[in-house]
């Protein structure tokens, strides 16, 4: 449990950081953001393909 909140805080911040350099653009901005959510995505499905293996392994 202590390592799930850790990540949603670290996921929450993160969207955070993103809005405070506007610096960039807002082309370079929104890449960011694609970026960003397309790393997040990767992560879960990573950890959904892992759990089911996981679970299917275990099971045989």
């Amino acid at each position: 449990m202590k390592y799930l909140l850790t990540m949603l805080c670290l996921l929450v911040t993160s969207s955070a950081f993103a809005h405070q350099d506007h610096a960039l653009g807002e082309n370079l901005h929104f890449a960011y953001h694609i970026a960003f959510w397309s790393l997040c995505a990767l992560v879960a499905y990573k950890g959904f393909v892992w759990f089911r293996a996981k679970k299917n392994h275990k099971q045989q």
